[in-house]
């Protein structure tokens, strides 16, 4: 028993190890990858983001979608055990190391729901938030050709 509990546990850690040194493409890849954090923290700027967006939220597969001629990599995480209360979405283009956001937190006694958008620039500003508030609501997993811009 022990010694399927060892392998086991060489193989998570290789697999994370692995994952850390490929800046696998979640939300909390981005925000500590070498690649990526310094892009990461350009977006976060001015912006309180709670602390399990870089420690690893509850995450969906990225997606590429195109946005006029550029490929970007579209990625959601949300708050474990409460998704409903807490989600983000990225776009994340590693040719230019640009990224661009939206922090979704709902006021469960409200329903409302607030978007904080985070580096948006006047290139992405109508398909750019399409696409990530797509990614939030999981419109972009269900209907991945429908959100290519070009």
């Amino acid at each position: 028993m022990l010694k399927k509990l060892s392998v086991a546990t060489l193989l998570l850690a290789s697999a994370g190890a692995w994952a850390a040194g490929n800046d696998m493409l979640t939300v909390s890849g981005l925000a500590n990858g070498a690649n990526s954090k310094a892009a990461f923290a350009r977006m976060a700027q001015g912006h309180r983001l709670p602390a399990w967006i870089a420690q690893g939220g509850t995450g969906s597969p990225a997606r590429t979608v195109t946005l006029g001629a550029e490929t970007w990599q579209a990625i959601g995480a949300c708050k474990p055990h409460n998704c409903s209360a807490e989600r983000v979405a990225i776009l994340w283009s590693a040719e230019k190391k640009i990224m661009a956001g939206v922090y979704s937190t709902v006021d469960e006694k409200s329903a409302q729901e607030k978007l904080v958008w985070m580096n948006v620039s006047d290139d992405l500003a109508i398909d750019g938030k399409t696409v990530l508030y797509a990614t939030l609501t999981g419109s972009l997993e269900n209907h991945p050709d429908a959100f290519n811009y070009k």
